[in-house]
């Protein structure tokens, strides 16, 4: 067994993206909804699913298609998924345009949930290197 360092990033990484992700969409719908109301906090949801719903389907198609030595028909099927997957988004960011009761600025917050949660990751990860080191040039 090869020793685990907690500074590594492995391949549960992603499931860990996509659990504080859903933890911190309920919490912050939660406080959207009671501070600013029920479509703040609708449009909050909307925006996080859309975000996790593309990180989630470029980890399929990365883990299904790519690989080695792959052939110009994979690649094909990746340009059309790719294509498939943002003429849904583009559809649907049309439809909640449309909606009377989108709060674009909660849509906004709920699409870079996902970037927030990775960044505060590399933070985390940042200031355990730096305690790490500041801990053995102590010792």
């Amino acid at each position: 067994m090869s020793k685990r360092s907690s500074f590594e990033v492995d391949g549960r990484f992603l499931r860990q993206i996509y659990y504080l992700s859903v933890v911190l969409t309920i919490v912050l719908s939660v406080l959207f909804g009671i501070v600013y109301g029920f479509p703040t906090a609708l449009s909050f949801v909307v925006g996080s699913f859309f975000s996790l719903g593309a990180i989630f389907t470029l980890e399929l198609v990365v883990r299904l298609m790519v690989r080695p030595g792959s052939s110009a028909r994979t690649k094909r099927w990746l340009g059309l998924i790719a294509l498939g997957k943002y003429s849904f988004i583009a559809i649907g960011f049309y439809a909640l345009m449309k909606a009377k009761w989108l709060n674009i600025y909660s849509l906004a917050i709920g699409v870079g949930l996902v970037q927030l949660v990775i960044i505060l990751k590399a933070i985390k990860l940042m200031v355990l290197i730096l305690l790490r080191n500041s801990t053995s040039k102590n010792s």
